[in-house]
């Protein structure tokens, strides 16, 4: 097959188009269209202008693909991105990002350099400008019958909200993308994911009954008909929402069971993530099983600084220094949790206020009570500043707790105990039945 037929055809099927509704949406006949595709006809730049503007691509990508000018810039953008990223600027990787002039893209091209430019932001402390980007970018890609897509960005989009503390905005923006997505994806694994990030922008506003009682109808219809991919990410998720509700024996159970299914089907590069959950949820059961975590930990080690993540490495090393401090090496947890709180200086994340709370308590364990609260009120200030729900609420007695061990002011320590209080009630009251659920799956014929 000629490159341009093959081109043409991946792009349509992308779209979501038959060749007949191809053709009518770029005004040429059906014949034609066939003809391309099987490279029987020469393209003509104007209609094949047409046919390019009806499936959201450029002309450049038909007639070059990856050789065109417009594909070497994203392509040299991104790795120079990739590369600030590695030497811990994701700031600098933003403004590369922003300088790359989106109008001669074609809607995929375009999408990648945001999401990418999303990420940056993220990591950069932006989320408010991440979230836009995501927004935008959620649209388009639905607009463009990329539902597949559509479904990742929109993920991404609501694991930004919740981050941001907007619990609210995340479950609204994410039920109508779900809605958007679901009566013309046939990604299930895609639309797994989606559902069950929204599930968890549930607990984080409070509606921890709901979430429960709607993620165990996912894993149902996820084991009869989702994919390996597809039914380990429901039981991830499933874990943080029995952990929330106080169960977190049964959560190590549900990531016990989506390592179990590692091997079956392509999951493998989230097996790292996965065992660095697990390692938090150990020290989570009783009694903690923190050599366990540290096991888990250096089994997941490689993989994690190959990745390259600095967000996944800083939450390591937190879970670390928490595990180290329980077996009672107060050094290593101290060094630890200052690994965790430089890999992410400059971001305002809820990760770098557990890092930082880490720090707290590994410093008042080893004596340094000045040392301890300094690190504990910067992870009180990061906690005001972006989280919020159920998931906060835990964070904030821990360093209420913390605080009153370092001999914090009593006035402190109160203020962290009634912003856990407040964190915990936070949204609207919960109920067993919850919102309608819009349903994001369609069985696999």
């Amino acid at each position: 097959m000629h490159p341009v037929s093959r081109r043409l055809r991946d792009a349509r099927e992308r779209a979501g188009l038959s060749q007949a509704e191809l053709a009518r949406a770029s005004g040429v006949h059906a014949s034609y269209v066939s003809h391309l595709e099987r490279g029987s006809r020469a393209p003509g730049r104007l209609a094949l202008s047409r046919v390019a503007g009806a499936l959201g691509v450029t002309v450049d990508h038909l007639l070059e693909g990856e050789e065109s000018a417009s594909a070497r810039v994203v392509r040299a953008a991104l790795d120079h991105a990739r590369r600030l990223h590695r030497v811990g600027q994701p700031a600098a990787a933003a403004q590369v990002l922003a300088q790359v002039d989106l109008a001669p893209l074609d809607v995929d091209a375009a999408a990648r350099v945001r999401l990418a430019h999303a990420e940056a932001l993220d990591l950069a402390g932006e989320l408010e400008a991440s979230c836009g980007l995501l927004e935008r970018t959620a649209a388009d890609l639905v607009a463009a019958r990329r539902f597949a897509d559509a479904a990742y960005a929109a993920t991404r989009l609501v694991m930004a909200l919740t981050e941001a503390g907007e619990p609210h905005r995340a479950v609204a923006r994410g039920e109508e993308l779900l809605a958007a997505v679901a009566d013309g994806a046939d990604a299930t694994d895609a639309l797994l994911r989606l559902e069950s990030t929204l599930v968890w922008a549930y607990v984080t506003r409070g509606d921890v009954t709901y979430a429960l009682v709607r993620s165990r109808t996912l894993l149902e219809r996820a084991a009869a008909h989702g994919s390996a991919r597809g039914l380990s990410s429901v039981r991830w998720n499933l874990a943080f929402v029995l952990e929330a509700v106080g169960r977190p024996q049964e959560a190590v159970e549900q990531i016990d069971a989506a390592l179990a299914l590692s091997g079956a089907d392509e999951v493998d590069r989230d097996v790292p993530r996965l065992r660095l959950d697990r390692a938090h949820l150990l020290l989570a059961v009783e009694p903690p099983r923190p050599e366990a975590a540290l096991a888990d930990l250096d089994a997941s080690r490689a993989a994690l600084e190959l990745d390259e993540s600095r967000v996944e490495l800083a939450r390591a090393a937190t879970v670390r220094s928490r595990a180290l401090l329980a077996l009672g090496r107060v050094d290593e947890a101290v060094t630890a949790a200052q690994d965790a709180a430089e890999l992410l200086a400059g971001g305002q994340r809820r990760d770098a206020a557990s890092a930082h709370a880490a720090l707290g308590a590994a410093l008042a364990a080893s004596g340094d009570g000045p040392g301890a609260i300094k690190a504990l009120r910067v992870s009180a200030d990061l906690l005001d500043t972006v989280a919020t729900g159920r998931p906060a609420a835990a964070l904030w007695r821990r360093l209420g707790d913390t605080l009153r061990e370092a001999g914090d002011d009593a006035q402190e320590v109160a203020l962290a105990y009634r912003r856990a209080l407040t964190a915990a009630r936070v949204g609207v009251r919960p109920t067993l039945l919850g919102p309608t659920p819009v349903s994001a799956f369609h069985p696999v014929r």
